[in-house]
């Protein structure tokens, strides 16, 4: 094929004075390269290395690059600082075609792809691509030619089945070594938050999941009812207790005012309406139920009272709830909360930030409804793994005044800069745990009044009972146990770990603790960054693993961003 482009001799003259004058300047700086592909596919040395897809540059996309990407682009700038053959070497070894068979993408144009769609916070693959086609720099970026061919979106997906979260990580330290190499890492002062990715699908309400889970505890009550009583049918009295069960195990407000008839009623009509073998959901429930069986400590259905069933069932309803579904669209998203009332269904997002130049050293993930402090320490584990030695200090937010966020800072001797959050009040509205202080040297804790508890023994998970001594003389008792009728106020805790929090709660008072969080402030804006530019608002795929590769690659391009910002040497692409 012929393809003839027809200019005007002033239109000519005007681009040939452009390309002239580039082509001097690129000559004299060397500093640019027209062609991007032959650094991005070259093969390996070894005789077992893939071979990469290799396309001839045409005369006309060599002139439109020359002419249309200047060399202080920030994707030229960007390009210049990713190793691009470590990326193929990272991904050699999941491709056999050293000896046969097609040859595929190279591994640095995938990866380049993934690159442009999270710098600019593209929302589908299908959309990159095609923007790939219409963009001349996104195309000399990628080391595409401007009239192809290009991959399609399967083969991107393809890509990113392949390579998965482990070999992503590898990219990202890729990243972070080179920051390291370029001095952007200092490993003095870390951060570390989390931030909601809402999920890509629609979320249940709550009354949908309190259908969900009623259906799921019926069917469970019917298998275990069928193993009991299997020439009897199904009592109408056990849909109810399951329909009532469902609601006790979702507290929302939504949920206060509901009838348990009213949510069996619904689960009936539900069961009229769906087809199994269409709906995706009912497979994820029914296996679900199958995986809590056999009941081994069921009670009798037939003869146990309503008070003997119920707190069996409440705990299969807590443990069938984590596995369901509770969005149409993502199967593993969850519901969790940011605060005690902004909600979401998704998941979290962690960075590890290091306090020189805002590079991100570590990423933890994890589903919406875990427990954020349970991330801390896989998160500074990476980040130790990725910088040399220890960070001399974390900042975090109360979020993570948690016993094992201590207990790792303690065992690594890392300082930490940890904001204090108050413990739960009692009901009644008196005194709580943390009006209590613990003698510097002595294992005795004193009440408000200067008081020192006497321990009633140990409980569960190390948990003492402390009694107060002579409360009805002390002058705060009004104060401290408003519902007392002449009895010894009583206090639950753990001494370790309270101790420790108080510790920490003196640490928030101190210079250090309050310069440590002003740096964290600004750190704050990483996500607000990630969140506005490079789409870590919303998951764009449907399933745990590949959100998880979209938190790294966030990551990863945001490092790159920075390095290329940060470089002091001149450009030199053809190096």
């Amino acid at each position: 094929q012929r393809l003839v482009i027809c200019l005007p001799r002033q239109v000519f003259g005007a681009m040939w004075d452009t390309l002239v004058a580039r082509l001097t300047e690129v000559w004299r700086s060397r500093a640019f390269i027209a062609w991007t592909r032959p650094a991005m596919t070259v093969r390996g040395s070894g005789p077992d290395a893939p071979r990469w897809k290799v396309h001839s540059l045409d005369v006309l996309s060599g002139l439109l690059f020359l002419l249309k990407v200047p060399a202080n682009h920030e994707l030229a700038r960007l390009w210049a600082v990713i190793d691009w053959s470590a990326i193929n070497g990272l991904c050699a070894p999941l491709y056999n075609n050293a000896h046969g068979g097609p040859h595929a993408w190279a591994p640095a144009q995938m990866i380049a792809l993934l690159v442009l769609m999270f710098l600019y916070g593209g929302p589908h693959e299908t959309t990159l691509l095609r923007r790939v086609q219409e963009n001349i720099v996104w195309c000399w970026f990628c080391g595409f030619a401007l009239f192809g061919p290009w991959p399609d979106h399967s083969t991107l997906y393809t890509f990113r089945k392949r390579v998965g979260v482990e070999l992503l990580e590898q990219v990202l330290t890729l990243a972070v070594c080179a920051c390291i190499e370029a001095g952007l890492v200092a490993n003095d002062l870390v951060h570390f938050d989390l931030t909601a990715v809402v999920a890509s699908g629609h979320r249940w309400s709550p009354y949908e999941r309190a259908v969900v889970l009623s259906k799921a505890l019926i069917r469970y009550l019917e298998l275990v009812w069928a193993d009991q009583m299997p020439q009897k049918p199904f009592p109408e009295a056990l849909r109810i207790l399951a329909a009532e069960v469902a609601l006790e195990t979702l507290p929302h407000k939504a949920l206060n005012d509901v009838a348990p008839e009213r949510v069996a009623q619904s689960v009936a009509d539900w069961d009229g309406q769906a087809d199994p073998a269409q709906t995706a959901w009912q497979t994820t429930l029914e296996e679900t139920v199958q995986e809590q069986l056999p009941a081994e400590d069921a009670p009798s259905l037939q003869s146990a009272t309503v008070e003997q069933t119920k707190p069996w069932l409440s705990r299969v309803a807590k443990r069938i709830m984590e596995q369901l579904p509770h969005t149409r669209g993502d199967q593993d998203a969850r519901v969790g909360r940011t605060t005690s009332y902004t909600w979401f269904c998704g998941y979290l997002l962690g960075f590890v930030v290091d306090g020189l130049h805002h590079i991100i050293t570590a990423v933890a993930w994890g589903a919406g409804n875990i427990k954020q402090a349970l991330l801390f320490r896989p998160a500074m584990e990476q980040h130790c793994q990725r910088v040399p030695g220890k960070p001399k200090g974390a900042a975090i937010d109360s979020a993570f005044d948690h016993p094992e966020v201590h207990a790792y800072l303690d065992q690594e001797s890392i300082e930490g800069h940890v904001t204090s959050r108050n413990h739960a009040k009692p009901r009644d509205g008196g005194f709580g745990t943390d009006c209590l202080v613990w003698h510097p040297t002595k294992w005795e804790v004193y009440c408000p009044h200067e008081t020192p508890l006497q321990s009633q023994g140990n409980g569960r998970s190390g948990r003492q009972s402390f009694v107060g001594t002579g409360c009805e003389q002390c002058e705060l008792y009004a104060r401290c146990y408003p519902s007392g009728g002449g009895e010894s106020k009583k206090f639950t805790l753990d001494p370790a770990h309270h101790r420790r929090w108080q510790q920490n709660r003196e640490h928030c008072r101190t210079d250090a603790y309050k310069a440590a969080q002003k740096a964290r402030f600004v750190e704050e804006g990483r996500f607000g960054l990630a969140k506005m530019n490079h789409g870590a608002d919303k998951a764009p795929y449907r399933s745990d693993e590949m959100n998880h590769i979209a938190g790294l690659m966030i990551a990863t391009v945001m490092n790159w961003r920075i390095l290329a910002r940060h470089r002091l040497l001149p450009l030199n692409l053809g190096a």
